[in-house]
């Protein structure tokens, strides 16, 4: 402050600089501030994202108009106070849309009660917020070059006059009223903590390169336009942080529902006690392996298996040596199936089937009294059974021929069941060893 008004060298290329940078900073922000609106509807962020937007397309229109630059008074035929006055109608804007923003905060939660019936669309929404910042900062550029005449004198030569502080102090204390706005309504958010930041670096931009200096080209001129810099880059590294940040929620959360998904899944489609398929997906496994075979002319069997007298084996052994005997014979069959293509499922209470892909009958009956041996092998006492002394499986096997759908191809299946229970249980019986 005290070296505020020293004057320094003409430096024309510090303004394209300062100003292209600006704008890029103010696009980005107005971008990621949009992006929220999008996502939340709620009327503040639409003020505030407009707000940085009108920053943004004022600073262009500031440098086009900054005489020296592009013609010794500016292009379109600007005069000696169209700067300033674009000046200070930019630093005019920005603190209304804070205030616009402070007023509107409390109607965040309630998204679909807007004031307004065109925000109900957020796509019509940021259109119709950007055509009226546009044009309002065009006008307001149209005359500032064009109304001269109704334009106050702010600066003689290079120095600001009385009358030019007067108004530039009316812009400090707007700012100062949107600072002070944003800091009484609370709760705040982090997008408010960080906007207080902006406020304040704004009051020092305008209070540094307008009020305590004594005109352009000094110290304070120069100093103020780099805290508006660093006023523009603090908002947008701040929401670029936070959007990384919830970019890494989302993905940890998506990371934990793929998760969460691929368990209830495996719940849906696979029998809680013996951990096969259930009915459900056997359903769906069939029907979808028939169309293969179907289409490419393959062969595809079926084996139904129920364990003998399995309800003797409840009633007098009891319930819990049941589910026992049943999880233990289930991974008996899935040791039997050894190929990815097929599946074992538990297709009713004690009854359990087998999917075999690209397999005849005579090598599926093979398959099943593989199966019957096994589990015969386990031992597994069973003193109430007529088939002998250890729990045994009957198992009925069928093919697939030409047309034959899921239900008449579980029907066979289930056939061939029946007649091996008939005759005796603890058999394989299909239409092979009919032969």
């Amino acid at each position: 402050m005290p070296f505020a008004t020293t004057p320094l060298a003409q430096a024309f290329a510090f303004i394209p600089m300062y100003v292209s940078a600006l704008v890029i900073c103010d696009l980005i922000t107005a971008v990621l501030l949009f992006g929220q609106f999008s996502v939340l509807q709620t009327p503040a962020l639409l003020v505030l994202a407009s707000g940085y937007l009108f920053t943004a397309s004022a600073t262009l229109v500031y440098l086009l108009i900054f005489p020296g630059l592009f013609s010794p008074t500016g292009l379109f035929g600007s005069g000696p106070q169209t700067s300033s006055a674009m000046y200070m109608f930019w630093h005019s804007g920005f603190p209304l849309a804070v205030i616009g923003y402070t007023l509107l905060k409390d109607k965040t939660t309630k998204p679909r009660k807007l004031p307004l019936r065109i925000l109900a669309s957020p796509r019509i929404a940021i259109a119709s917020a950007a055509v009226v910042v546009l044009s309002v900062v065009v006008g307001f550029g149209i005359f500032a070059t064009w109304g001269q005449a109704w334009i106050p004198i702010f600066l003689i030569g290079h120095r600001t006059t009385s009358t030019g502080r007067m108004f530039l102090f009316g812009v400090w204390l707007l700012s100062l009223a949107g600072l002070v706005g944003v800091w009484k309504k609370r709760p705040h958010t982090v997008l408010d903590i960080w906007l207080q930041v902006v406020m304040c670096v704004w009051l020092f931009d305008i209070a540094l390169a307008a009020l305590l200096n004594s005109g352009r080209y000094d110290l304070g001129w120069y100093v103020g336009r780099i805290y508006g810099l660093l006023a523009a880059s603090f908002l947008l590294v701040v929401l670029l942080v936070e959007d990384l940040k919830q970019y890494k929620r989302l993905f940890q959360l998506s990371v934990k529902l793929s998760a969460a998904n691929t368990v209830l899944a495996n719940l849906a489609r696979h029998d809680s006690l013996t951990g096969l398929a259930n009915r459900r997906f056997f359903d769906e496994y069939l029907a979808e392996q028939i169309a293969i075979a179907n289409r490419f002319h393959r062969p595809l069997a079926l084996i139904l298996c129920d364990i003998d007298h399995f309800k003797s084996f409840n009633d007098h052994y009891g319930h819990q040596e049941g589910d026992a005997c049943l999880k233990r014979i289930a991974r008996v069959l899935q040791s039997c199936s050894r190929r990815p293509a097929d599946m074992v499922a538990r297709y009713g209470g004690e009854e359990f089937a087998f999917i075999l892909p690209d397999t005849d009958l005579r090598a599926a009956a093979q398959v099943a009294e593989e199966v019957r041996a096994e589990v015969s092998r386990l031992e597994i006492s069973h003193a109430y059974s007529s088939a002998g002394s250890c729990v045994s499986i009957s198992s009925g096997v069928s093919e697939l021929v030409s047309s034959m759908k899921a239900s008449q191809l579980i029907s066979a299946a289930d056939d061939f069941l029946y007649k091996a229970k008939g005759l005796g249980r603890n058999q394989v019986v299909s239409a092979w060893a009919n032969i």
